[in-house]
């Protein structure tokens, strides 16, 4: 092997470059080898470097302009593999605090974690939509939690409160209702305002409405309220 065929080998065993294009199908990408001035040297489709490709496995493809290094054995460009991680001034760095975290998405979604402060923080975009699919059940524990949204739908056959339930809003129900009272015997409901019944109120097998009494002396009933 001649001096100059050592000097290519080692000058192109790693080498700086730009993803020109992305095979999504095949998992490969074209790159752009060195500086404006290396002749417009490209790769053929060659592999990128992913965090894991074994029983567990991430898909998260290079975009077109990204930086990257390639690892050429032997200076081949046909072997190549491409590492991405390099900051440049088209994509910098999306933070610059040492206790974070942080990933930024193409569409501007931000996931961030905070060790300093123990602070998960994800902001999406407009239009966004979470999904989380568990066959068997999800549970969530903590001191304290808040739901905004502008509406709420608890699609479930049989939903249970284990403690006490404070609405502060109007309830509005659409299929009946039923109860029982509490310990010691204390009423079922109290309601401290007007109520209004558009039918029938029984208590204790008694209409409201439709109840008669007798009438004192001779003892006959009287006609119902009016």
């Amino acid at each position: 092997m001649d001096a100059n065929e050592i000097q290519r080998q080692a000058r192109n065993a790693v080498r700086k470059g730009t993803i020109l294009a992305v095979d999504h199908a095949a998992g490969l990408c074209r790159v752009a080898v060195g500086a404006s001035d290396d002749d417009g040297l490209q790769t053929n489709w060659i592999p990128w470097l992913t965090p894991a490709a074994g029983g567990t496995r991430e898909w998260l493809p290079p975009t077109q302009g990204e930086q990257v290094v390639l690892l050429g054995p032997m200076g081949d460009f046909a072997q190549a593999i491409a590492l991405r991680g390099i900051y440049s001034d088209a994509a910098p760095a999306p933070d610059s605090s040492p206790d974070t975290h942080t990933r930024v998405y193409q569409d501007g979604a931000r996931v961030s974690y905070d060790h300093a402060a123990h602070a998960l923080t994800a902001e999406l975009p407009a239009g966004a939509i979470v999904r989380v699919v568990a066959p068997v059940s999800v549970t969530v524990e903590t001191q304290t939690a808040t739901v905004k949204a502008q509406s709420v739908t608890l699609d479930a056959e049989q939903t249970t409160c284990t403690g006490a339930l404070l609405v502060k809003g109007a309830f509005t129900f659409e299929s009946g209702m039923t109860g029982k009272g509490g310990q010691g015997g204390g009423a079922t409901m109290q309601i401290d305002g007007a109520a209004i019944f558009t039918r029938e109120v029984t208590s204790q097998g008694i209409s409201l409405p439709h109840h008669t009494h007798r009438e004192q002396g001779d003892g006959q009933l009287v006609s119902e309220p009016q």
